[in-house]
């Protein structure tokens, strides 16, 4: 009999704990990329594609266009930025997208792009 619970600790959040074991699309230039944190996100966008285990991306702006306060719905309006530092990306043996040097650290999501601020912290 197999498990389908979902271990959420060390995740911050059921969403990035269900991100993070979800397994990624193909990355194309353009392509929407959140940086799934312990309960925080936040947007990239795929700028390069090196290989199919490497690619990079810069950070986005996001800005809130919701009136809704310290709340969790939030609602955010992206565009790139053309002046933030472009990080490389790889996919580890795991399936999760990494930064390159720092393979212990978030874990980025390729085909969405989300800004999520926890207020609770």
């Amino acid at each position: 009999m197999t498990s389908n619970t979902i271990n959420v600790r060390g995740y911050g959040s059921l969403q990035n704990a269900i991100g993070n074991q979800t397994r990624s699309l193909k990355p194309e230039i353009g392509m929407g990329v959140t940086e799934l944190m312990y309960s925080d996100r936040h947007p990239y966008t795929v700028v390069k594609v090196l290989t199919t285990k490497r690619i990079v991306v810069k950070a986005d702006i996001a800005t809130r266009i919701d009136k809704n306060g310290y709340s969790e719905s939030q609602e955010y309006r992206y565009e790139q930025d053309p002046q933030t530092a472009e990080v490389v990306l790889f996919l580890n043996k795991f399936g999760r997208w990494k930064r390159a040097g720092d393979a212990q650290g978030s874990t980025y999501l390729i085909g969405r792009r989300e800004e999520y601020y926890d207020f609770t912290r």
